[in-house]
């Protein structure tokens, strides 16, 4: 993505450098055209990342996309819906939890929850954590649901230590 912005020359408008929440992810967003952004966004603990392409006319967004897409071969929907199989190491498996949140729009996607639902259910702690920390990237109200349950009823204290912790996180914003 620097390589693309680097060479479009688009200027850096906002980003997360000096925030609170710059200890776990990057995110930065440049200024294309005049009501056209593009928003980078990174897990730095598991390196998966999201390019958002905005604005104010659909046409100008969509084409957009599409050069950024043929540039950097997205995932499709149906490629991030494909749950890992149990025999999936631990770290794809929560790389995948990560790229399913990145990928979601602000409005509530019931097959993504599902998902990470799900994977807050795995026989395996790890796994919980996972699943606890993408929901870090969702603003569903559902999503403040279960992380409220993984605090206060995982069976694991790690588990349980960990949701609190983002669960703090999200009311500072």
């Amino acid at each position: 993505m620097d390589a693309i912005t680097r060479s479009a020359g688009w200027q850096v408008v906002d980003s997360n450098a000096e925030r609170g929440d710059a200890n776990y992810k990057k995110t930065v967003t440049w200024g294309v055209a005049p009501e056209l952004w593009v928003t980078y966004v990174e897990d730095l603990i598991t390196q998966v990342s999201v390019v958002i392409v905005f604005g104010v006319d659909r046409n100008a967004v969509e084409t957009l996309a599409d050069r950024i897409a043929a540039l950097l071969t997205p995932y499709s929907r149906q490629e991030l819906l494909v749950m890992p199989s149990g025999e999936t190491p631990k770290a794809e498996q929560a790389r995948y939890l990560v790229r399913l949140a990145l990928s979601a729009s602000d409005s509530f996607d019931p097959e993504i929850f599902e998902k990470i639902q799900t994977a807050a259910g795995d026989r395996d702690p790890e796994i919980r954590n996972a699943a606890a920390w993408a929901i870090v990237y969702l603003s569903w109200p559902q999503c403040e649901s279960l992380l409220r349950r993984l605090a206060e009823n995982d069976p694991d204290e790690r588990v349980r230590a960990g949701a609190r912790m983002l669960l703090e996180s999200l009311k500072d914003g």
